[in-house]
């Protein structure tokens, strides 16, 4: 590929499990996010911008690679991205981007790195993992390296042994008192919630200050990957945070900024008469025990969670301005999907396919080169940010590629939207994920569970908060059918586009 002059650097932001309603520039008064608002002002929001996956594993492999996790064959629990597939990083790495990851990758399963190759640190090169996972070998190949990644500083939910080392280097007496297993109990987190409140054992500040907590961690890394390599040609970082994914536990400092007395409690704390699918009922954690107060403790660590991330990322942006190549920088920001936060009386995340789950926050921000200001209320995909990063860089989308390419649109103002948006959920091998296909347009929405041959369907211009279901209601045949139509339309239309077929015979 021959890259571009004048490359811009790019910055791709990842939260983990992170509402689109949690953000001072989604409209929340009690979020306290300068940063990311500033970023979002100075460029162009996507207000309905919606996951492929709403589960991290998926979702990540989706987002990189700008495909349909069904057609990267990234289902459910913990599978391993092929590495034959192509990732933007590989991509840039190629257009001669120097690459870089800080944080949480998770193309790679956790668990197994941890339990039966015994390390405490990300093994972000696949080849490790091919044997096991049923694949065959790959030749060496430094572009596939990582996934494209030529330089990576991981932290991931299980996986802290490169924090460990970095806390320990500044503060030795604080990392001994770590855990040995990540987020255990231990005398340094002040837990609010009773074991009594099922399901929500880890909520709760910790002695972790600010300027040691991990988010400075992974930010600080990519502020001094940049710093050290800006000058020497254009830079991919991927700067991917582990939080507010649970466990819900940020630096007391950043805690007493949300009183839990002053957190709005969800409006509604139940799913109503929402029928419960036999396949999902069965694995769904017990929420019973917890109450009106637990929630609002929740939200509170989860907006100082947050809070602590846009901190983290003052960093970076910092460090980027010193350099003088902040407007050379095109900023991306998203999440691998939402939360429930107590919502319909359910935490975490899990296959209800409820909007505040599936949709994400996101925005392009790049000074002087993209409209400022600028929301957009279109039907957008998380697979349609790597072809348009690609795009805003002067590249086509690689071959394969199913998301759109938004760049000439949004460099024009032009009005984007999809007619309708797709997510799937896959069977894992425990927890709350069961089958579960949706399709979602402007005004409707259909949940469709194969394995108990029923679903969900929601008149949105009706009913936008998916109280009331119509999927059997009789008056509303038509729209049901009109919607499993174009479901099957969705999930056909996932079919790998490779290899390209070149003739008839």
């Amino acid at each position: 590929m021959t890259a571009p002059k004048n490359l811009p650097h790019i910055v791709l932001i990842l939260c983990d499990q992170l509402r689109t309603d949690a953000l001072g520039f989604m409209g929340n008064r009690l979020a306290r996010t300068p940063n990311l608002d500033a970023l979002a002002r100075a460029g162009t929001v996507f207000e309905n911008l919606f996951v492929q996956a709403p589960v991290c594993m998926s979702s990540r492999a989706s987002l990189l690679t700008g495909r349909y996790p069904r057609t990267a064959r990234m289902g459910g629990g913990s599978p391993l991205l092929d590495p034959r597939e192509v990732t933007l990083a590989e991509i840039l790495q190629h257009a001669d981007y120097r690459t870089g990851l800080f944080g949480k990758l998770h193309l790679t399963p956790q668990e197994y790195t941890l339990k039966t190759l015994g390390s405490d640190r990300t093994i972000s090169d696949a080849r490790v993992f091919l044997e096991a996972a049923g694949l065959p070998p790959m030749p060496d190949d430094p572009c596939k390296r990582n996934y494209g990644f030529q330089h990576v500083v991981g932290h991931e939910d299980l996986l802290w042994g490169e924090y460990r080392d970095w806390l320990r280097a500044r503060d030795a007496s604080l990392a001994a008192r770590l855990p040995e297993r990540p987020w255990a109990p231990w005398p340094g987190w002040r837990r609010l919630c009773a074991e009594a409140a099922h399901g929500l054992p880890d909520v709760g500040p910790t002695i972790l200050p600010p300027d040691l907590h991990p988010s400075i961690f992974i930010a600080q890394s990519a502020a001094d990957f940049f710093s050290a390599r800006h000058a020497e040609g254009p830079c991919f970082l991927h700067v991917s945070f582990t939080d507010p994914h649970p466990p819900f536990a940020p630096p007391e400092e950043l805690f007493r900024l949300f009183p839990p007395d002053a957190m709005p409690l969800p409006r509604y704390a139940d799913t109503g008469a929402l029928r419960w699918p036999a396949s999902l009922r069965e694995r769904w954690p017990d929420f019973s025990g917890v109450t009106p107060e637990n929630t609002r403790a929740v939200i509170a660590c989860y907006y100082a969670m947050i809070a602590m991330i846009d901190r983290a990322l003052g960093h970076l942006i910092a460090a980027i301005t010193a350099t003088g190549d902040l407007e050379r920088t095109l900023f991306v920001f998203t999440a691998d999907h939402g939360e429930f936060l107590g919502d319909y009386g359910l935490f975490r995340k899990g296959a209800f396919h409820y909007d505040c789950l599936l949709r994400a926050p996101g925005f392009v921000s790049w000074r002087g080169q993209l409209p400022a200001g600028r929301r957009l209320t279109g039907l957008t995909q998380t697979i349609d940010l790597a072809p348009t990063i690609l795009g805003l860089a002067g590249m086509p989308p690689a071959a394969g590629m199913q998301g759109n390419d938004l760049a000439l649109a949004l460099a024009r103002s032009e009005q984007i939207g999809r007619p309708w948006t797709y997510t799937e959920s896959y069977r894992a091998l425990w927890g709350p994920f069961v089958d579960c296909w949706t399709l979602r347009t402007a005004g409707a929405k259909l949940n469709y569970y194969p394995r108990d041959r029923t679903g969900h369907l929601f008149d949105l211009a009706q009913d936008p908060d998916e109280r009331r279901d119509l999927f059997d209601d009789p008056a509303r045949r038509a729209l049901r059918d009109d919607l499993l139509a174009t479901l099957i339309e969705a999930v056909h239309s996932q079919t790998d586009p490779l290899p390209r077929v070149m003739c008839q015979y």
